[in-house]
């Protein structure tokens, strides 16, 4: 349970999307996740409504204005790509992220160093959205959740095999990243309407690189359970399907195991590194 009398004693990170947003509070002290909250619309909001609403959830935890450990902005939105650390150049941020996206009005830019990935992810979010939370939360870190999800599924380990397939699902996309010994083969995120879209975009990229009938595991985070429609459909084609498990760096309430672990794996792997 939250007590704001120890607020310099917590961890928050929030996995903020157009469609809600994910609020996990971790005690340094224990070295336990003591709050999680889950907050989506029943359809994409522009950023002010999730703001609003992150800004209600600190006052009714008693934490809005108070001095905290750490606060962490994981931003889920699609403006983002990877670029190997050989070619990255700061300078040229917004060329990358043009060639790819069509970007807002205003924006802000951003950059994260992933060595584990040898490679940088650029990223960028509306600049009102970016003020709003310099604002509100000066002390916050502000990142892309793909970049931290990206850092997680390189330390995974022991492999099953020698290639991996890693998917993080979001309202109505996913990341997929194949990871070959270790190392980034491929990553991409593909936007998707039906399940149907979800398990061609999936499939047919396993077959692109020459994965279609070697049986390789699929872990999935994100957004997805065992008994959702995707899960279903793709059972049908992959036989070794997994879903992410807590590593033991860092503990859970029991109170909060009702909710499934995938759909709070990145904030967790963003906490560990704080614990």
């Amino acid at each position: 349970m939250i007590d704001p009398a120890k607020s310099t004693l917590y961890n928050i990170t929030i996995q903020c999307a157009l469609d809600g947003f994910c609020f996990v509070v971790h005690h340094h002290e224990e070295n336990k996740i003591i709050d999680i909250e889950l907050y989506q619309t029943s359809e994409t909001a522009d950023g002010n409504t999730i703001l609003e609403a992150l800004e209600k959830t600190f006052f009714k935890k008693g934490l809005y204005g108070k001095p905290l450990r750490s606060l962490r902005f994981l931003m889920a939105n699609p403006y983002y790509v990877l670029v190997p650390e050989t070619l990255f150049d700061e300078a040229q941020r917004e060329s990358y992220l043009r060639f790819n996206h069509l970007l807002p009005a205003r924006y802000a830019l951003f950059h994260q160093a992933i060595p584990t990935a040898e490679a940088v992810m650029v990223f960028a979010m509306p600049q009102h959205q970016a003020d709003s939370i310099r604002k509100v939360w000066p002390e916050a870190v502000i990142t892309h959740q793909a970049s931290q999800w990206l850092q997680a599924v390189l330390k995974e380990e022991p492999y099953e095999c020698d290639t991996n397939a890693y998917v993080n699902v979001n309202s109505r996309s996913f990341d997929l990243a194949l990871i070959h010994e270790g190392r980034i083969r491929f990553f991409n995120n593909f936007r998707f309407n039906t399940k149907d879209d979800f398990a061609y975009f999936l499939l047919f990229t396993l077959e692109q690189q020459g994965l279609a009938g070697q049986d390789i595991p699929v872990h999935f985070t994100g957004l997805v359970s065992n008994q959702s429609e995707i899960i279903r459909l793709c059972e049908r084609y992959i036989k070794r399907i997994r879903f992410a498990r807590p590593n033991g760096s860092v503990n859970v309430d029991m109170a909060l195991n009702g909710t499934p672990f995938q759909y709070y794996y990145i904030p967790y792997q963003s906490l560990s590194c704080e614990s």
